[in-house]
Parts: C-alpha cells; structure tokens; sequence
C-alpha cells in the first residue's frame, strides 16, 4: 500500500496573497500601533488610508522599475521609441494599474503571479547589452532608496509620524522589488534574455552586389544553420573567420575564438562575439573582398588539449607577416610584398607525421618546426601543428619559404639536425639555418630567376627541360659562392636546386596540403585556407567525414564534417548537390565557390569528372529525401518534443514494414536470402554430422553468423538483439561486440573475432557519425569486399551519413540474376524512422531503433519459415500461430499502450491519458526532493533579510520567536513586566537563535510535510538507483544522467544502474541511506513461470533494499510495472501500466514451450520497452520541475561538451588495414589447417 501523507492544497494561497496582504500588513500596524482608544469609524477610515498607501508605494516601485529598463534601453539600444507608457508600466494596462489601487484587488507580486507577468523587450541581445539593460530597473530602485535614505537619515527627527511611515514604506517598496526581481538577476548574470523576466563547417560564394557587409545576413543564416547541427560533435569551443581586404589592399583574415561557457549556447556565443569583431573591421577600413565570400568556422571537443583559445580553432602557427611573392599575371612575373597568413581547422587526430625517413611523433614535430620556422608557440594540441606544417610546405612564389623546404628535405640528415644533433627536446639548441642565411640563399634563387623569368612565363614552359636546366646550372653557380653551401657534394646541391625550383612553382595551398596528407598518420578532417588564395580553400579527409554541398545556381558552397549541415541549408534546393569526400581511402578536394577537383590519395591522381557522377547527390529530388529530415531547434523542449513523436515514428516504422518496396524491406529480403543459404548449408552439414553420430557438435560451430557491433545506446540494443534471435533461432551463432572491442581485435587478435568467409555484420549507429562503429564499418566494408566475411548491413537513423559512403556487394553468396542482386548502394541499410534528434538524451531515437530490431526478427522469422517449412531453420522454435500472436501484441503495443503511456497518437494528435498524468504526478513529487535545498535555503534567507533588515527602518529585528511572543502579549493584553516573561525571554531568546542557525533544516521539514514526503530523509543531494533489466537500466541511467549534465550542485542528482535480478543488492545495500530513490521496473509475473520468477526477485530485492533503515527511514521506491499487484508490495509508490488481456492471445495455444518463448520474447520487446517510455515520462517531468528553477534554471536536454556524438578516437584509434590483414592472414591459414579431412574411425549403426 502506498503510504503518503496528505497534502494540502496551496493553489489558492498565491491569489490570496496577492489581494489581502496590503490589508494584512495595515492590520498588523494597526494592531501594533494601538489604535482600539479613536473609535471604529477611525480606525476603519485609517485603514483604508494605510492600505491605500501601502498599494500606492508599491505600485510607485514597480513604475520606477519599469522607468529604469525603459530608460537603460533606450539609451543603450540608441532607441527613443522604447521611451514610452507601455513600456514604463511594463505592458500592463491603465486599468489593471488603477484597479490595484483599490482595497481587496489583486496586486502583482513576483513569484506569485501565475496567468500574468511584467516584461520589456530585450532588444538587442549582445550580452554587455542585455546585462547593462538588466540592471536598468535595479539601479533606478536603488537611486531611489539612496537618495530617498539620505533625506529620511538627515530629517527623521523633525518627521512627522505620517512622513515617517511613508518613507519606510516606499524603502521597503523598492528594496522589495530589487530582491524579486529574479529575471533581471538571471540576465545580469546569464547576458542572455528574449524578455527581462568537434567539428568543421563553412561557406564560400560569389558575393552579391548588395552585400555590404564581411558576412552577409545570407551568411550569417547558413552559419546559423549548420552550427546548430554541427553542435552534437561538440561545443566546448569554437573559431570563426572570414577573409577581408584591408585600407592597403592586403587580404587579411577577420576572425575569433570563444571558449562556450557551461550552459550557453556555442553558436549563439560564437555570433555574439565574432559581429562586433566584424564589425570593428568594417570601421577601421577593412572591406569585403570584391567577388568573394568564404566564412569558415569550427566547433572542438578538446581531445588533445584542454578547451581554451589558444587551443580553439582556427589555428595558425607563424603569424601574418609581408612577404615577397612572386606571381604569374597575365603572362608577366610580377614582384610585390603580400601579406602571407595561413589557417587550417581540423577534426580528428594528428599522431605523426613521415619526415626523414621515419615517424616523427606530434611532440617532436612540434620542437622541429619552432627551430626550422624560427617561430615558438605555445600551444599543447596536435592540430596547431598541421598549421606548422602549411607554413612550411605552401611555398609557391616565395623563394625564402622555397629554400627552407629544400634544405630539411635534401640537405638536413635528420630530425636531429635541428637539435644540434641531439635528441629532439623542447629546451635543446636550436641549430637549423637562421633566417638570415635563408635570405641569403634565397637571394642567390631570386637574382637568377629575374634574368630568367620571361622564360616561364607560358603554361607549358615548366615542363621544358631546356628552360629548367639553364635556370638550375645558372643558380648552381651563383650558389657556388656561398662558403657553406660549397662544401655539400654535387649530388645534394642539385637536389636542393631542383626541390626549391619545383617548390616555388608548384607548392600552392593544394599541394602542399596533398603533401601533408600523404604522410600524415591519424584522422583527418582538414580545412586549409590562405591569404594567398582568397577564393579557394582546400577539404581534405581520412578518417574523419567531409561533406560539400553546391548551390550551382547560387553560385556557392556549403562544407561540413556534419553531412547534416549540409543537408540543412540545401535540402529541397534546386539545383543542388551534396559529394561525401572518401574518407576510407582518403581524398583532398580543392573548391571554389563554383567548382570541384578531388585527388584521391589511395591511387594517386586527380579523379575526372565521369568519375564522380555517381557519387553526387541531388539535394531536389533525392530518392531518399523523407528519411533526410532537418530538426527543429527552436523547439523549447526537445525532450517533450521527441517523447510525444514515439507513436508517429512507430507507425511510420510500421508501415516501411509493409511496404516490400521500402529500404527496411529490400534489405531484409537481401538478409533472408543470406541467412536462407545459411540455412541451407547449416541443415547439410546437420544432417552429415547426425548420421556420422556426432549430433553432439552441432551447437560447437566456431564461426560467427551473425556479428553485431555498437557503442553505448545501439550496443545495449544490439545485446537485447542477439538474446533475442537465440530465442527464435538457437543455432544461430550470433554475438554482439563493442564496436570499441572490434577495433582492437581488429588490430590485434583479429581470429578472437571468429569471423568466416559467410559470417555476417549489423552495425547499429543512429547518427552514422560514431567513430569507434564507423570505423568498424570502413574495416567490415573492406573485409566484405574482399570476400573475407559475407555481408555488412547497417541500422541508422541518419540516412544521411550514408548517402555515398557503402556501396554494396554480394560477397560469396550472390546468386545471378536475382532480384535480391545490389543494383544499389542502399540495400544493407535499415532505418528507424526517427531521423535528426537535437537533444542530447536519446528517447525516441532508441525506441525507434528497439523496434526496428522487433521488426526484422519478426520478419526474418516468418519468411525463414515460409522458406523452410520441412526443417526448423537454425532449429527456430516459433511456430507460425506463435508468430500471428506476437503480431497480435506488436499491433496493440503499437495502437494502444505506446499511446496512453505518450499522450500522443500515431497521427501526432494529443490525447487525454491518466497513465502520463500519474507519471508526470510522480515524477514532479520526485522533483521536490532534488528542489527543497534550494528552497529551504532561499526561505531562510528571506527570513534573515526580514528579521534583521527590520532594524534598518525601525531600529529593531523581529526574529520569529521572539516576534510571536510579542502579538500574544499584545493580543492578550499582558502587562509588560508580567513575571514570567523574564523566565520565558531567554528561552524566546535561545529558540531565535536556534531559528538562524537551523533555519535551513526547519524549513525543509516544512517543506516535506506540506508536500507529503518524508520527512527524516537525509538532507542533501539525493541518490538515484534504477533497477531494471541490463538493456533497460543502461539506457535509463545514461538518459537521467543526461537531463542533469548542466544542473547546480545544489540541485542535481547521482544516477546509477543495476540489474535487482542481479548485481543491485550487492552493489548499492551498502551505500542506501534515508531518502535514496530506487526505481524499480518489474516484469508482469502474470506472463509466464520465468516472469514470475523475474517479478518475485526484483519485489524481493526492492524489500530488502527497503530494510536497510535508519530512525524507521530507509530508501523512497517506486515501482512500475504492469501487475496490478505490484502495488501491495509496501513500496511508497506504485504505477500500474496499462496491460491487455492474455485470454485474446492464447486462447488457440495450447502448447507450453511456445507459451514459454511467446513470454520471452512479450517481455522482452513489448513489456520492458513500455516501461522505458513510462520512465522516459517520469524522468523528464522530474528534469523539468528542477530545470524551472528561478536562478537556477538550465538546458536539461544538452550537456556541457554538447557531444550527442563521439566523433574523435574513443579510446580505441582507427583501424590499421596492414595490422588486420596479417591478421586475417593468418586466421585464414589456421581455418585452412583445421577444415583439413580427418580420418574418422569406422561408426557401427
């Protein structure tokens, strides 16, 4: 039975409050001041007077506030029309001013008002802005008190009584509202406020006439767009610029960097800081370039270095600096000083790079390029020094950076050369050629080549030997005359001729970048842009993904490590197309605002158009554009939001079932014909080994099925998975791998995997942008291709992510001319329906992808019985009426119990559902617990402010105690040298004090008995057990974890998970104390014998838990479950789930083994999975209440890092192909040994 106590209604108390309390306080005066000797008709005449003058001064207070912000904006906006009565009186109405005048009529009052509230526009939201128009009404109220203080300080003794009284009120007035005024607090400290109250993106485009500005309005919206959904990689950080003329006609660069304070939003951050700074630009002379427009900007989690500006992206290593550059115009060679600046971002890792004949590591590198660029820095991460090495490789036009190059590549020996042949150190000498002898150098190479120059001066004059050679032997023997370069041998002076020759023609932006890429080890999402190439910039990826989008009409494009990003500014577009770089193989793309080159990197060559054709995707009329949907972010809660879509998404996932055309459908049709070979040969190999006798050895079959891999989330889905086809198919060798585990078996024991030539993969990831998954899935795609395992199929709800990235083939087990043939590159991947989510905390995203899983095992297993309906495929245990029957309870999952637990239906409509109320109910009461610190502690220190604040005006505090002994005197009409009051005052006395220092405490009591919950519950911050099955558990404890990601401390929650069938007891019996919440979820007992036993485990260990007490309190449980009887187990609180009649399913099953897997599998899929949701529910309502607190308010749908997706090397790094293949080499070898015939002995029948 649950045991609450009864709550008092307070819904009526704030009305109350806001109608008497000007009377209340006259009659409180009225009472201490002793009127009972005028008569009645005076004092009711004094009554009202006080009470008029009571309504009067506060309502003065709340103008002046109001004149203060109406003032602040006018002067800081520079916005005169704010100067206006709508605005002083802060959007409240004449006659609701006139009418609080009058006795017994609601006044406003903070906190209390619930239909209505007073409020100004912000106007413009640059944070110093808001916080300076914040403190508008603040500052006013205060000049107020201050000047008004000041008289009543110099005055009180010749003031008369009335004088007195009017000026104490009017302090109080306004000292009142600067304490409530919370929303303005909230914004002073915040800078944000509508009212008072890792990863890579871009933009390059031919610039319109009419745009004025560094980055457009147009612009400035794209960045809007694709910052908003490039945040899930990460928001700890981020940079942007753009590229500028300055008032000597140098381009220039314009940019900032931010570090995202904790719960502010990195893109609104980014462009709150980076427009003035444009805006500053524009006003010392610094222009737009004539034809151009490039914004380029990047979103970090920190991986290599912790978030800072030095270590934000953009990064640049030697500074800008004026350059002598040589440049080919109109068939003339032309010599002018340019300013040279260099910027790359990057996504990923930077392990190393190949320098002297071997791997250089980031560190060492570093140490290399401070001495051979003669440039410290300062920075700790990997990815300041692929800005190093652009400053050492683009070399095109500049001999000095030419010479440079030359020498570390043909002259220096060795990395050491630069460390006085040392060990690379950071505090080691500094030996390599200064940048004196380099001038030097260069000079010899700049003479000469200006005798020379009008014989290059035709494109296809570089490649004339003759003109090389006469220009090489002609520096050769200028060179000869410096001392040093004289002793090198002959050989190395004219490799270093030819290396600083071909460096100064060819090295441009893109081909120093292909340089770099070539020998660089990790992963990389690279943008390199130059001053020197204001209208280019170079997109480079391996490892990590790069998408470009076109607008060819537009003339420009849209780059994104988030192909979503992409998708968010074109879809829909005519004329539009989106490329995915290679990032398997790796690709270097140079782009321009209308144009496209890619090199690929595995074969060494620019690809030709014909080439790219099929990879480009139509951004108009993409086949597969309704699963391409871009989320809404401005939707305040996201988590409702994707909580009520669950039985949209649901039947939207239902009806891809039913329809054979579908993608869910042509790629399970391909997966049945897979697994029907399987069958096949498995049932021939069965029957050999039974009549050989060895039936025995049947289920001992080494090679894996059906591998599947995930991280987080899809792994724990994957796990539920696999259980669940063991069920249905108990010879079905099916395993599920950490895709973090995969990698490293991949790298290292590749035969753990026990992977075949016919073994299968499901990779499970709903963004597709998962490092660890889809790394493994470049590697399985490779495998697959090569014939090593049998086919790679994929669960995502991002179809995006795929677009261009897997291309199909049959493996081993393709049969011609079928139609289940690949004519496609998107028949291995299944979809959940639920598309791009924007919170952080997964809820439909999960749900959809659980039930996909439902619906392929529920498919697979019908058409793999229709196929085989002589033999048990994979000795499958279901019968065809079994499958009707879970169909059946598929069908009312979906049409019913979804829906009253969500409050929505499959349509999106909104439904009446006492189920989501009840949980709501609960969830809010939880709510209370986590909210009374604050509370208490906010009570008390109203209390402290009361009590002793009184003395300021009346030179007395009015502690309770005290206070209550004083109206009993005075309403009794006690003498005041009663006896007995000088016994009773010290104890008075004593009661005060222990008032002030217990306050906090006594408030929470009060607290927890007005709102019915315990009342000796450990005080502080509460602890959070949820007990469930694994999958369940998981995925609750990773969901609340989240809501909390930004919570204060002083109202927050510690999440944990276990299993009460299990582990929970041993892990937390230990650790319960008074007030630990436990949830438990209970399987319906009602099902089966196995449920049955799962429900009276999980009961028992909810009561044992419930036994460890202290002062007769222990733990706060609530239980949830579908068994009504659930409710009279003695948990305090029990939810009931709304459950459907067995009688209907199994009136025509009659068979207990089919019950039994019937049982399983309801829990399993149906059962379990509407207890998620209901928590999904209670969990957000309880994140809600707390997220609503004034001052304390928070984003509960996103965390600090902002990272929805791991995108960087987590742990594990990317695959190394050679590591796996030795490892598949040898596997191979090993199977080949053991698949040799054995003789078997002679077998009698």
């Amino acid at each position: 039975m649950k045991n609450e106590q009864p709550q008092l209604d307070l819904t009526a108390f704030p009305l109350i409050i806001q109608t008497l309390l000007p009377e209340l306080i006259t009659a409180l005066i009225l009472v201490l001041v002793r009127t009972n000797t005028i008569g009645l008709t005076n004092n009711c005449l004094i009554f009202l007077a006080i009470a008029f003058i009571i309504r009067l001064v506060w309502n003065s207070a709340i103008l002046i506030h109001g004149l203060g912000h109406t003032i602040a904006i006018a002067i800081i906006d520079s916005k005169t029309s704010a100067l206006s009565l709508s605005n002083i009186l802060e959007h409240r109405s004449i006659r609701d001013f006139l009418k609080s005048l009058l006795p017994f009529q609601p006044i406003f009052i903070p906190w209390l008002n619930q239909t209505t509230s007073l409020w100004l526009e912000s106007g413009k939201i640059t944070p110093w802005r808001i916080r300076l128009k914040a403190m508008g009404g603040i500052a006013l109220n205060s000049l107020v008190v201050g000047v008004v203080w000041d008289y009543f300080f110099k005055n009180q003794i010749n003031l008369s009584f009335i004088n007195l009284f009017l000026i104490q009120a009017f302090i109080h007035a306004n000292l009142i509202v600067i304490i409530t005024s919370i929303s303005d607090w909230e914004a002073f400290v915040t800078g944000v406020a509508e009212c008072f109250y890792c990863g890579n993106f871009g933009f390059l485009g031919q610039r319109n006439p009419n745009d004025s500005q560094l980055l457009p309005e147009r612009v400035v919206k794209m960045f809007y767009q694709m910052g908003h959904e490039t945040e899930i990689r990460g928001e700890q950080a981020g940079g942007g610029l753009v590229i500028a003329r300055n008032p000597e006609n140098q381009v220039v660069f314009v940019g900032k960097k931010v570090v995202n304070k904790k719960r502010e939003n990195l893109t609104q951050s980014m462009e709150t800081v980076f427009a003035p700074v444009r805006q500053k630009a524009i006003a010392q002379g610094i222009k737009p370039l004539e034809s151009s427009t490039m914004g380029v900007w990047h979103y970090r989690f920190a991986t290599s270095s912790p978030p800072a500006i030095i270590e934000t992206h953009w990064h640049e290593w030697m500074s800008a600096r004026t350059v002598k550059v040589w440049q080919l115009i109109e068939r003339k060679w032309v010599f002018q000083p340019k300013n040279v600046n260099h910027r790359i971002t990057h996504n990923g890792d930077f392990d190393a790079w190949i320098l002297f004949g071997k791997t250089v590591e980031n560190q060492e590198l570093g140490w290399w390029l401070e001495r051979v660029l003669q440039t410290p820095n300062r920075t700790k991460g990997d990815s300041p020094k692929i800005a190093g090495m652009m400053d050492l490789l683009i070399t095109q036009g500049m001999w000095d950076a030419s010479v440079r190059l030359a020498y570390q590549f043909v002259i220096a020996e060795s990395i050491e050369s630069a460390f006085g042949d040392k060990q690379p150190a950071a505090k080691a000498p500094n030996t390599a050629p200064s940048p004196q002898t380099i001038a030097n150098w260069a000079n010899f190479f700049e003479q000469i080549f200006f005798v020379h120059k009008n014989l290059f001066v035709d494109s296809d004059a570089l490649s004339n030997p003759k003109n090389l050679s006469l220009l090489e032997n002609d520096i050769l023997l200028a060179l000869n005359q410096d001392n040093a370069i004289s002793n090198w041998s002959e050989e190395s002076k004219i490799a270093f001729v030819r290396t600083a020759i071909q460096a100064f023609f060819y090295n441009d932006l893109y081909r120093a970048t292909r340089t770099f890429m070539s020998r660089a080890k990790g992963s990389f999402g690279l943008v390199t842009v130059s001053t020197l190439e204001p209208e280019r910039l170079v997109l480079s990826a391996k490892g990590q993904p790069i998408s470009v989008g076109f607008n060819w009409q537009e003339k420009y494009l849209v780059y994104a490590s988030e192909p979503a990003a992409v998708d968010a500014v074109l879809l829909g577009k005519s004329h539009c197309d989106r490329l995915d770089l290679d990032q398997t193989t790796g690709e270097v793309a140079l782009v321009t605002a209308n144009s496209i080159v890619v090199y690929s990197m595995n074969q060494g060559r620019e690809l030709i158009s014909s080439e790219l054709d099929s990879r480009w995707n139509s951004m108009e009329d993409h086949p597969y554009r309704q699963y391409l949907q871009t989320p809404q972010f401005d939707t305040k809660d996201p988590v409702a939001s994707d909580i009520e879509a669950i039985p949209q998404v649901l039947k939207e996932i239902e009806t891809t079932w039913q329809n054979p055309a579908s993608l869910n459908r042509q790629s399970a049709d391909y997966l049945v014909h897979l697994l029907s070979e399987k069958a096949q040969r498995f049932e021939q190999k069965r029957r050999k080994m039974f009549q050989a006798g060895l039936i025995s050895q049947v289920r001992q079959m080494p090679a894996v099925d059906l591998l599947i891999t995930g991280v987080e989330n899809s792994l724990w889905l994957g796990e539920k998975f696999a259980e669940d086809l063991k069920i249905i198919f108990p010879y079905l060798n099916v395993k599920a791998i950490s895709a973090n585990q995969v990698l490293q078996d991949l790298n290292q024991d590749y035969s753990s995997l026990h992977l075949g030539k016919n073994s299968l993969v499901l990779a499970i990831t709903q963004s597709g942008q998962t490092f660890p998954t889809v790394q493994a899935i470049n590697a399985f795609d490779r495998l697959c291709s090569e014939g090593i395992i049998g086919e790679l199929f994929i669960l995502t709800g991002e179809l995006g992510s795929f677009l261009d990235s897997i291309e199909g083939n049959d493996g081993v087990t393709a049969v011609s001319q079928s139609r289940l043939t690949y004519t496609a590159n998107r028949q291995r991947i299944f979809i959940n329906c639920s598309g791009r989510r924007t919170a952080e905390t997964a809820t439909v995203t999960v749900v959809a992808a659980e039930q996909t899983l439902t619906e392929l095992w529920l498919y697979l297993a019908k058409r793999l019985r229709h196929n085989f309906p002589d033999f048990h495929a994979f000795g499958m245990t279901l019968t065809e009426e079994s499958l009707e029957i879970l169909e059946k309870m598929k069908q009312d999952f979906l049409d019913k119990n979804v829906m009253q637990i969500t409050g929505t239906t499959g349509t999106g409509e909104t439904i009446k559902s006492s189920i989501k109320q009840t949980l709501i109910k609960n969830g809010r009461h939880w709510a209370n617990h986590i909210t009374e610190m604050p509370l208490a502690w906010a009570i008390h220190a109203l209390y402290i402010l009361i009590t002793v604040g009184w003395a300021i005006p009346f030179g007395y505090t009015i502690p309770l105690a005290k206070t209550l002994l004083r109206l009993v005197i005075l309403a009794a009409n006690l003498p005041p040298d009663w006896f007995l009051l000088k016994l009773i005052t010290p104890v008075v006395t004593l009661a005060d004090i222990g008032i002030y220092i217990f306050g906090a405490w006594l408030w929470t009591l009060g607290l927890r008995y007005f709102q019915g919950r315990q009342l000796l519950a450990r005080i502080g911050k509460r602890t959070l057990v949820i007990g469930d099955v694994f999958w369940v558990n998981q995925l609750l404890k990773s969901y609340v974890s989240k809501l909390f990601a930004l919570s204060y401390g002083i109202a927050s929650l510690e999440v944990h998970g276990a299993d009460p069938k299990d582990h929970l007891l041993h892990d937390f019996a230990h650790r319960v104390v008074r007030g630990t919440l436990i949830f438990l979820g209970i399987p319906d007992g009602r099902r089966g014998e196995k449920q049955q036993q799962d429900e009276n485990a999980v009961t028992l260990a909810g009561k044992q838990a419930s036994g460890v007490r202290h002062m007769n309190v222990g733990p706060e449980i609530m239980a949830i479950g579908h068994n009504p009887k659930i409710s009279q187990q003695g948990f305090q609180h029990a939810i009931i789930l709304p459950s459907n009649d067995d009688s209907l399913y199994l009136k025509n099953q009659d068979d207990p083994e089919q019950q039994a897997a019937i049982a399983l599998l309801r829990e399993s899929c149906f059962g379990a999975l509407e207890r998620l949701i209901a928590s999904y529910v209670l969990f957000w309502a309880l994140a809600k209440k707390v997220a609503s607190l004034p001052l304390l308010k928070y984003q509960y749908w996103k965390s600090q890092s902002r990272t929805k997706i791991m995108t960087t090397a987590a742990p594990i790094p990317g695959v190394d192909p050679k590591k796996y293949n030795q490892g598949v080499n040898l596997t191979q070898k090993t199977q080949k040994s053991q698949n040799t015939p054995k003789k078997q002995p002679n077998i009698k029948s």
